[in-house]
């Protein structure tokens, strides 16, 4: 550790990489510094630095880190509000708040970084990656999860007395160190090898292409057109659907001379009675199509405007069943 008295700035190295470069010449050596920077009153930061020599890799390594300094709230000066967890990559750590003179528990990186911070008193855990990079990064997004009790009383525009929590501090111990019950869910056992209880290849068979995960070879039919489009497609017939059956004036003309209707009286009843139209097939609806030779009085379900104008402009008369 490193002490900057100008700035009272504490100044940890955490680990040197050396890197190996293959010229034509031989082999060109570069070094890698991670440094944590803080003030141990809550400031910290963490920079990367490289360089072909030691001392400029830690140098560009402190400088880095002092322009990455965040503010982490503290409780009373000596460790964190609450239970946190923090990710990164592959890097997953649990801190804990701890009691007064619990010390810092905790390895490798994080506890240069608590130093640096000011925390006395904090238990932690990685159970992610041991790569200091993803490690620190870990840590300090646990950090940024954290919250004081002011800023959230602020946030819920409540008192800090009401957010506070005043119950007992529990013994902290890092083997009862765990994730919530939802956080990693157990995966679903398969039945694969002799200690499955399922069969040694899980009726998959021995050898080949259909033993193999995620083969989609059993829709196949070996190149020949398939079944799914060998089939014609009948589509969606909708049973709710109206029924309508059209009639002009060319055909009622038809149907008066051919079939003796008298055309002071025709309705849809009684077309549908002589079978001239299908009942099944649904209502008649008049459509001015032609034009009529003598006046009607017509009974039908449905007729569009312009008919219903030309049987009355001929002296007839339309009477309508359904609107």
């Amino acid at each position: 550790m490193f002490e900057n008295e100008k700035n009272d700035l504490s100044e940890h190295l955490v680990t040197i990489n050396r890197v190996a470069k293959v010229v034509k010449g031989g082999r060109r050596f570069g070094f890698a510094a991670i440094m944590i920077v803080g003030d141990n009153k809550g400031r910290v930061g963490i920079g990367t630095g490289k360089a072909k020599e030691v001392p400029e890799a830690v140098r560009k390594a402190t400088e880095n880190a002092k322009s990455k300094m965040i503010r982490v709230h503290l409780k009373e000066n000596r460790t964190i509000h609450h239970d946190t967890v923090g990710r990164f990559g592959a890097g997953k750590v649990i801190l804990r708040a701890a009691a007064p003179g619990t010390g810092i528990i905790a390895g490798g990186p994080m506890r240069a970084l608590f130093e640096s911070l000011g925390i006395k008193d904090v238990v932690a855990k990685s159970t992610g990656t041991s790569n200091p990079h993803n490690m620190l990064k870990a840590t300090l997004n646990a950090f940024k999860m954290s919250e004081s009790p002011k800023s959230v009383a602020a946030k819920r525009s409540k008192k800090i007395n009401e957010i506070n929590n005043k119950q007992n501090w529990l013994n902290m111990k890092i083997n009862d160190l765990k994730s919530s019950l939802t956080s990693n869910k157990k995966s679903k056992r398969r039945g694969r090898g002799s200690g499955s209880g399922l069969g040694k290849t899980a009726g998959r068979g021995v050898k080949g292409q259909k033993s193999r995960s995620g083969v989609s070879i059993n829709g196949f039919e070996g190149g020949q057109m398939p079944l799914y489009r060998r089939l014609p497609k009948r589509g969606f017939k909708n049973p709710f659907k109206l029924k309508i059956q059209n009639i002009s004036f060319k055909m009622i003309n038809k149907i008066i001379e051919k079939y003796k209707i008298d055309p002071e009286q025709i309705s849809e009843n009684e077309l549908f009675d002589k079978k001239i139209f299908k009942r099944s097939k649904g209502n008649l609806k008049l459509l001015n199509v032609g034009e009529l030779e003598k006046p009607i009085n017509l009974q039908v379900s449905y007729a569009s405007k312009t008919a219903i104008e030309a049987i009355e402009k001929s002296g007839g008369k339309i009477k309508l069943t359904k609107k």
